[in-house]
């Protein structure tokens, strides 16, 4: 077992789900191959939470709606805007996020996350934002996300190694995702030359990009 592995699953024996229903939601994601947050990223999620304590969070990429109600539980007094391109993801999340007793703090949306960002009206001004959508968009998103954020706000891009091809093209499946893999870098490249931001690169799950906005 590569090292990499064996230090995931020992970190993995840590993690605590914050409610049953959050487990129960988990490992039925999980059993039907649903994309979800993996557990160190949700350690990672929770504690930069804690600290930052946000109003309103925005994200994108919904799935199911479990990592929108991950944030609903461990933020009580949060709201939350949550946005879906799949009409059966969006379908299934509004079931889950009905179900969780929720609904009345998770605002779902159906539509394209670029068309969502450009044109909504939204009526709030965000102090979290999670990006977990199309790998190829990351910059667009992020630069739409920031025009509706307060100064301050913590951006959090998930998935930044996609799967090891961004450092490892000998990996099986780099090829077939050099596109990703190309503006997931330029991306990167991107927010680590702006001087108005505080960036952190983390490999905690599938690596993440910390963000924080100037004041």
């Amino acid at each position: 077992m590569a090292v990499a592995s064996k230090q995931g699953l020992f970190i993995e024996g840590y993690y605590k789900s914050l409610s049953p229903d959050l487990e129960k939601l988990r490992k039925e994601n999980e059993t039907d191959n649903i994309p979800l947050i993996l557990r160190e990223t949700e350690d990672m999620l929770s504690v930069l939470l804690s600290l930052k304590k946000p109003k309103y969070i925005l994200e994108l990429g919904t799935a199911h709606g479990y990592s929108a109600i991950f944030f609903a539980t461990k933020c009580p007094d949060a709201h939350i805007t949550t946005i879906e391109r799949s009409e059966k993801m969006y379908d299934a999340a509004k079931t889950c996020i009905d179900d969780s007793g929720f609904a009345d703090r998770i605002e779902l949306f159906k539509g394209d996350a670029e068309d969502i960002l450009s044109n909504h009206k939204f009526d709030y001004t965000y102090d979290f934002a999670f990006i977990d959508a199309g790998k190829t968009h990351y910059k667009e998103y992020f630069e739409l996300i920031e025009k509706i954020c307060n100064p301050g706000a913590v951006i959090v891009c998930d998935n930044i190694l996609i799967n090891g091809w961004i450092y490892d093209r000998e990996l099986p499946g780099a090829r077939r995702h050099r596109t990703n893999v190309k503006y997931m870098k330029s991306f990167l490249e991107y927010i680590n030359s702006r001087e108005d931001l505080t960036v952190s690169l983390s490999s905690s799950g599938d690596g993440l990009a910390i963000i924080k906005l100037d004041e």
